[in-house]
């Protein structure tokens, strides 16, 4: 009868046996190799750590994007799971990565008031980095007369472009005009050119109260100050 007792308990421990190593120590073991240590992806490019995730047979999946002109683009500044942190083999780790911001094409602003040339740039999301006044008798005083960088050129959103608004004329540079009645053609000619000035249109009609060919009317006015270089018409006595 113990044989038979002794016989069953060992049938009954090999029933046992295979039981917990089918059901429980092969299931640990099989776990245990399929857990990995997250390893630490940040500051590594996008495919430098796909390169890593695919050794440890890890996704990454990017579900973040940081615009900047100060990181060089594709670098993984975070990611979920943590590095450290335990889990099966394919899991998903979410990354945020960064990239350049985008490029815009700038307006031509030359001529433009300053608030207009401003409230276009915020519109396309570039800032005014600086503001120059300078003399400028080619434009109005308010207006836009220089920029950088130039129309159409290539900037990334964020950077700032240079700005140069017109103060009108320097008042060095104007000068009188001279009073022309009176004299002969040949001496208006000359004098308007010793002031810097350019003779304009001649007009002739006839005016018995002056000598011919002498100046009647000027435009401009006599003593008024103009830039350097400006026309004078002349009405001319036949």
């Amino acid at each position: 009868m113990s044989k038979i007792y002794y016989l069953f308990g060992l049938i009954l421990s090999g029933i046992i046996a295979v039981f917990l190593f089918n059901y429980v120590i092969l299931p640990i073991y099989i776990n245990q190799k399929n857990i990995i240590t997250i390893p630490s992806y940040e500051g590594l490019t996008i495919d430098e750590s796909q390169s890593l995730a695919e050794q440890n047979k890890i996704q990454i999946t990017v579900v973040d994007t940081v615009y900047s002109n100060d990181l060089s683009p594709n670098l993984i500044l975070e990611q979920f799971p943590k590095a450290g942190k335990k889990v099966k083999k394919g899991r998903i780790v979410k990354v945020k990565i960064t990239q350049w911001n985008e490029k815009i094409s700038i307006p031509d602003l030359v001529g433009k008031t300053l608030r207009s040339a401003q409230i276009e740039l915020d519109q396309l999301g570039v800032e005014v980095d600086s503001v120059y006044y300078a003399f400028n008798a080619n434009f109005d005083k308010g207006l836009v007369s220089w920029q950088y960088p130039t129309p159409k050129d290539s900037l990334r959103k964020g950077f700032g472009i240079r700005l140069e608004v017109s103060q009108g004329s320097n008042p060095i540079d104007l000068v009188p005009v001279p009073d022309l009645q009176g004299l002969f053609l040949s001496e208006a000619v000359e004098k308007i050119s010793e002031s810097n000035l350019i003779t304009g249109k001649i007009k002739f009609i006839k005016n018995e109260r002056f000598l011919p060919k002498t100046v009647f009317n000027q435009n401009p006015p006599s003593n008024t100050k103009v830039e350097r270089g400006t026309k004078i018409d002349l009405i001319i006595n036949e």
